[in-house]
């Protein structure tokens, strides 16, 4: 069964929301720059960042490289619970022409 992804312009922002531990490992496990969700606003419980699904991939990135090379299983873990949370955002939407 194929997924249908929902087109939106090249480098529209989509409000991605992560909790403030969320935003803290990947500040200070990965190697994104540190001043990564800083003007992210609260909303909800959750801090709201505005990203392009190009700015997901980026982090993703990081966050996989930390992932694959951390010895702590829990962070391991943690990171892989983030990744999956970005990777849904580059499931259901497409900003690339065919």
């Amino acid at each position: 069964m194929s997924q249908k992804c929902e087109k939106i312009p090249y480098g529209s922002k989509l409000p991605v929301y992560f909790f403030e531990e969320e935003l803290r490992l990947i500040r200070e496990r990965t190697l994104v720059h540190t001043d990564f969700g800083r003007l992210a606003v609260a909303e909800r419980g959750k801090l709201k960042l505005e990203l392009s699904l190009d700015d997901i991939e980026e982090v993703q990135g990081y966050i996989a490289a930390e992932a694959n090379h951390t010895r702590s299983k829990k962070v391991q873990r943690e990171m892989d619970m983030v990744y999956e949370k970005l990777q849904k955002f580059l499931d259901d939407y497409d900003d690339q022409d065919e």
